[in-house]
């Protein structure tokens, strides 16, 4: 099959369109991802309310809407792991914000924000969940691991919010982890303001 030049033109200018849309919407520059290379001592970490063995905050990453900084909290033992992650706008562009996380893109954000890769890459099983209070939380597998997680938006103002918390829990166990144990969970992490 013998192609034009048009048509050659055509995609190598539909594939440039594309890549500069990508990198326009995500704000960020191409390649960039979050580091948690420094690690801190966890008393000084913005999250409480759980025990956590080792801490680390990322890079600020500019965005067009700011820029943001991460932490991950973690904890494991022979028969648990947990993971938090906290995104926390540091300085805002214009009206700045992030977008809060919605029940039904929850899952998402829980698989794919890096904070929490450590313990969720892996994860089979997902599921959206809504325990008695109302709280939404997201089931999964990880091998012989039954696992809660959550995303927590900060207060909404104008739309936007300033910090976004997930948590991710895992431990061995046959059956899922009850709903008013995820419902414990969600209420113990807490945020320092």
């Amino acid at each position: 099959m013998r192609l034009s030049w048009k048509s050659c033109w055509r995609g190598l200018f539909g594939n440039l369109v594309g890549l500069l849309a990508t990198v326009f919407l995500s704000g960020a520059a191409v390649g960039e991802e979050w580091s948690f290379a420094e690690e801190i001592p966890c008393a000084t970490a913005p999250v409480y309310g759980m025990q956590f063995q080792r801490c680390w905050s990322s890079q600020v990453r500019t965005f067009r809407i700011g820029a943001v900084r991460a932490w991950r909290m973690s904890f494991g033992d022979s028969n648990s792991e947990s993971s938090i992650g906290f995104y926390r706008m540091i300085e805002a562009h214009g009206f700045g914000g992030m977008g809060p996380v919605s029940a039904s893109t929850m899952v998402d954000w829980v698989r794919d924000a890096d904070a929490l890769k450590n313990l969720t890459a892996g994860g089979t099983n997902w599921a959206s969940n809504v325990a008695g209070s109302g709280a939404r939380y997201v089931t999964f597998r990880k091998t012989a691991r039954q696992c809660i997680a959550f995303v927590r938006n900060g207060p909404l103002v104008a739309g936007q919010v300033n910090w976004i918390l997930g948590a991710a829990f895992c431990r061995d166990s046959a059956s899922p982890i009850p709903a008013d144990e995820a419902q414990f969970v969600f209420d113990a992490v807490m945020v320092r303001e």
